[in-house]
């Protein structure tokens, strides 16, 4: 997945004309009517700046997927819209994230050396019902926003209490159905890319799913953070992740997942360089992200989707699309890639 700034692995999403009732129509409607359709879209994380929209926009991107407050009335909401740029509120993530916090805090204590939160978020949501006044809350504030047309529910999870999101997540679907008929509770599943046909893949991570719970599934799959001290090219990863995709279709299929009814959304690496410090992500080359982005639509992704545009361990040198060409054209290319092979559908 990607680096989210509460301190673990994170994801960003879409925009454009609605109805008077607040929910889309014309092409967005098309796109995200009813949760089991096979919609296309093009998504991007974390654009933060009216810039980063118009950058965005000119690389394809539709959506913009984003874990803070989700913009109201300022310059960024304002250029979303003018470039035809949908949101996914993902700040049910984060208060799923604030609950779980809670919980390793107190019921699912982490083994010794690991941890997931600060104290400081364990006080912030400290019941169910809590989480879900709070997600209430943010749909009902949501529901006058015509630019958002969906929801990021869940996001990285802390091993150590796998499945424990399983049971709250058809609530928080509810919720969303109930007031935004049609707008999909998007689930997210990490990955890790290694070398050769090697990956990174902790099959208890698809505990969390069910087909109560999410209405659709996207799998965001990157190179190792920490496991470089100087940059690397990143040419002896398996990009095309070979035995990964398959891996992680058997673990969620265990719990009712089927690609046919709960359409996949492909999310591949738009950064490198170094991350949070001394630590490098290998890579990225415009032809490692093609051949990521092939693999997932290929593999029946619906959807693709690049972390990240910004986030809080990038350094002044990591690369992202704002300040690389290559990156930039590894989206384009990934985009036109996908196009393509769903056109043959």
């Amino acid at each position: 997945m990607a680096v989210r700034a509460l301190g673990i692995i994170a994801l960003s999403a879409v925009l454009s004309a609605c109805a008077s009732d607040g929910r889309p129509s014309g092409p967005v409607a098309r796109q995200f009517q009813g949760a089991g359709t096979a919609a296309h879209y093009v998504a991007g994380f974390e654009i933060d700046t009216p810039a980063e929209a118009a950058r965005a926009a000119g690389e394809g991107v539709t959506t913009a997927i984003e874990y803070g407050e989700v913009p109201a009335g300022n310059a960024l909401a304002k250029a979303l819209v003018k470039n035809h740029i949908t949101v996914i509120d993902g700040s049910v993530s984060a208060d799923l994230y604030y609950w779980e916090c809670h919980r390793t805090r107190t019921v699912a204590p982490p083994p010794s050396g690991y941890t997931n939160c600060s104290r400081a978020d364990a006080h912030i949501i400290t019941s169910m019902a809590a989480l879900l006044r709070a997600v209430k809350a943010l749909i009902a504030r949501d529901a006058s926003r015509s630019y958002v047309v969906g929801y990021w529910v869940l996001d990285d999870w802390p091993s150590w209490d796998a499945g424990s999101a399983r049971d709250v997540l058809p609530k928080i679907r509810e919720l969303i159905a109930n007031a935004t008929p049609g707008y999909p509770a998007i689930c997210g599943f990490g990955a890790e890319i290694e070398r050769g046909h090697r990956y990174g893949w902790n099959p208890g991570t698809a505990k969390n799913y069910s087909n109560a719970g999410c209405d659709r599934v996207a799998w965001y799959n990157y190179g190792p953070i920490g496991e470089y001290t100087q940059p690397s090219d990143g040419n002896r990863l398996n990009w095309s992740m070979t035995g990964l995709l398959p891996a992680m279709q058997r673990s969620l299929a265990k719990y009712g997942w089927q690609i046919a009814r709960t359409p996949l959304m492909g999310i591949g690496q738009a950064w490198s360089g170094p991350f949070d410090g001394p630590y490098y992500q290998p890579g990225l080359s415009r032809e490692q992200m093609l051949e990521q982005a092939q693999a997932f639509c290929a593999f029946g992704a619906t959807s693709i989707a690049w972390y990240s545009w910004g986030d809080s361990g990038f350094m002044p040198s990591t690369q992202t699309p704002n300040n690389s060409s290559a990156i930039a054209s590894g989206i384009k290319a990934g985009k036109n890639a996908c196009t393509k092979i769903w056109r043959r559908e």
